[in-house]
């Protein structure tokens, strides 16, 4: 009997070190899935159909004006072209953190410095043609302990349109002398009007008259660039082709994740990928996202099968962002808060301007609810999508939806 007792015990041990050695081989397996910064290689999922477009576009010489909301993949799929792309010089300019007008003019000829010049000249040459294109800006050549070269402007502030539109003028120049074709892309574009309201004039003025230069236009705040290129009042009114970014195909997204865990050794059942793309809404960095948390959850050795596995992992990722909604959501009115909670809510969005819907939760007469969307739109917090109006961040309206019951 007790050695019955004892092979039991020694049975028992086995299974829990057998138990423990595949939890800890499931943690050794890397979270396959990436979002919050540019996206490449096989991490990329579809959008051949943007690809194709986009590419025809810079081919054929025409600038693009390329909206969709934020984290949408805008930058990540110009990355994308660029590296398929050949003989044409591409460039890539970030306007989120420039501050002025003078911040503009140093940071983007210090990348137009880098990019249009060969910097295998002589010091002299090299020097010499700089100081051609730069008229009037002292522009300097230094070096690192490591000799490695960089680009400056010594001129005091740079303000004056002459000096600004020397600067813009440059690709211009260049690929009229090298025949060379030449496509800029400028991300997060709305944030011109910030650096500068008249900068759209000066950039107008001068992109206009450029031949073999194209330019994309990215942007993430809907009102901001359609006053920008839809508005006729706008120097850029109909200056560029328009371009939306749409969610990627769901049963792209479905396949995407299936084989990112397959690649891992590690399975994940339909339903859980149904319900994260049914949470995500097919949005690219909310999908990668809800993927890489279900896939810890997963690989640490949590029950996928269980019902609540979905309410687990989705109020895990709500706990962690509740107290940025609750300040965001502090700061509204309440006719804004009425509006954002409907939104977050499919089955009062279509009647939101009935005058059912308006006598049900207090809201004010049709004129004020369209000024009301405006402002929740230039908040960054809701977009238009077709004909309805969707919370940008698909996490934020599950959090609506929790404090509305």
């Amino acid at each position: 009997m007790r050695g019955v007792y004892l092979r039991g015990i020694i049975m028992c041990n086995k299974q829990l070190r057998c138990i423990e050695f595949k939890i800890k081989k499931m943690k050794q397996k890397k979270n396959p899935f990436k979002f919050g910064k540019v996206v490449t290689g096989g991490n990329f999922c579809n959008r051949k159909q943007e690809i194709k477009e986009l590419k025809q576009f810079i081919t054929d010489g025409y600038s693009v004006w390329l909206y969709s909301p934020r984290r949408y993949g805008k930058s990540s799929l110009i990355y994308k072209v660029f590296n398929e792309i050949t003989n044409i010089k591409l460039i890539y300019f970030d306007l989120y953190n420039v501050f002025s007008t003078d911040d503009f003019c140093r940071k983007y000829s210090k990348l137009l410095a880098k990019e249009l010049f060969d910097w295998r000249d002589e010091i002299k040459v090299l020097t010499k043609k700089m100081t051609h294109y730069f008229q009037n800006l002292y522009p300097k050549i230094s070096f690192d302990e490591t000799g490695t070269p960089s680009f400056s402007l010594e001129v005091k502030q740079i303000k004056d349109m002459a000096d600004v539109e020397k600067i813009l003028n440059i690709p211009g120049i260049i690929a009229k002398e090298k025949l060379q074709p030449i496509c800029i892309a400028f991300d997060e574009f709305q944030e011109i009007e910030r650096i500068d309201p008249f900068m759209i004039n000066w950039m107008r003025s001068v992109f206009q008259t450029q031949e073999n230069v194209s330019y994309i236009f990215l942007g993430s705040k809907q009102s901001l660039m359609r006053n920008i290129f839809s508005s006729v009042n706008s120097p850029f009114y109909e200056f560029a082709v328009k371009m939306d970014i749409k969610p990627i195909s769901y049963n792209d997204l479905f396949e995407f994740i299936k084989s990112k865990f397959g690649q891992q050794k590690i399975t994940i059942l339909d339903k859980n990928i149904n319900y994260i793309l049914q949470v995500s809404e097919c949005h690219p960095h909310f999908t990668q996202y809800f993927a890489s948390v279900v896939f810890d959850m997963i690989r640490s050795g949590e029950n996928q099968d269980v019902d609540n596995f979905k309410n687990i992992w989705l109020n895990k990722i709500i706990d962690s962002q509740s107290v940025i909604f609750q300040n965001i959501f502090d700061q509204l009115k309440n006719n804004q808060r009425r509006i954002l909670s409907l939104i977050a809510i499919p089955d009062d969005r279509a009647e939101l301007f009935s005058e059912e819907t308006r006598n049900k939760f207090q809201l004010p007469a049709s004129s004020s609810i369209n000024t009301i969307l405006k402002a929740l739109m230039k908040k960054d917090l809701i977009h238009k999508a077709d004909n309805s109006y969707k919370v940008n961040n698909p996490v934020f309206k599950a959090w609506l939806r929790q404090i509305s019951k």
